[in-house]
């Protein structure tokens, strides 16, 4: 599976974001065009939350190239904003640059180091290179937030990839319980155990 699938799989962090709180398993509304937005002059004046939308519309739209730029000007004015980190780290992991991502998301992790999409598509984006720093951000994901089924699934499939058995089912069991959506998603083996141990649950 490739980073631009995965990405677009999984809605935690998954998604261009504005200045908007995000994380919430869905992916963020896409956002208004702002009405300042249609010329270089109105751009310069624009806030940055104006410059955010922009972004986020032309990501959206498939100009990648465009929203790049717009999320630049951002931190030309504003360089610790989180949204506009986490953003190009997104642009990047999208076009399968996963060292320039983690670059960007660690810039917007030193703004917000319990900032969620931007661990969580880190966690991504290590999952071949560096698995264990990469379960260790998804065990953070869902300290922080302990719906992010996502984040339980993703740490599950590693755990099972490192022999560590008893933990993957726990946290596939945990996966499941908050999205049984994802039981397609969890290896067979697993995937028994996990849905006969949620429905005793649900009978008692």
């Amino acid at each position: 599976m490739s980073t631009r699938q995965m990405l677009g799989s999984l809605a935690c962090g998954a998604v261009l974001l504005a200045g908007v709180p995000a994380c919430s398993e869905k992916p963020a509304d896409k956002p208004q065009a702002s009405s300042s937005a249609n010329s270089d002059k109105a751009n310069a004046g624009t806030s940055s939350a104006d410059l955010l939308k922009l972004g986020v519309e032309q990501g959206q739209a498939g100009d990648l190239d465009a929203a790049k730029a717009t999320f630049e000007k951002v931190l030309a004015t504003e360089a610790n904003n989180k949204f506009a980190w986490f953003n190009l780290g997104f642009i990047a992991q999208s076009r399968n640059q996963a060292d320039e991502a983690i670059s960007n998301y660690d810039k917007a992790l030193a703004a917000d180091a319990n900032y969620k999409p931007a661990l969580y598509n880190k966690a991504i984006a290590l999952e071949g290179k560096a698995p264990t720093t990469s379960m260790d951000i998804y065990r953070k994901v869902v300290s922080i937030d302990k719906k992010a089924s996502t984040a339980y699934l993703r740490l599950g499939m590693l755990l099972s990839q490192s022999g560590d058995e008893a933990a993957a089912r726990d946290a596939f069991k945990a996966a499941i319980r908050l999205d049984k959506g994802l039981t397609s998603t969890v290896p067979e083996k697993y995937r028994s155990d996990s849905t006969t141990r949620s429905s005793s649950t649900e009978g008692r």
